[in-house]
């Protein structure tokens, strides 16, 4: 799947998903959350809960988020 419907599903959708239309967007007023990702080139293993593995050539690394406005970082909260 492209990165950019990667993003679209595990965003806008899914706040479309909890009827919270304030959520997975930028717009103003909006919660003001959002994740620092990055994309890895390499081998990688997948397991789904069924145990059911595929391997796929890149995975995303999650290295930071930013909650309600504030940038947020290992244990790092401000």
């Amino acid at each position: 799947m492209p990165l950019p419907e990667v993003i679209e599903r595990s965003t806008i959708n899914a706040a479309k998903a909890l009827n919270r239309p304030e959520l997975g967007t930028f717009k103003p007023g909006a919660a003001g959350d959002a994740s620092i990702l990055s994309v890895a080139d390499g081998e990688y293993i997948y397991e789904d809960v069924t145990g059911d593995t595929m391997t796929g050539g890149q995975k995303i690394n999650a290295d930071a988020v930013v909650v309600d406005g504030k940038w947020w970082h290992a244990n790092t909260y401000n």
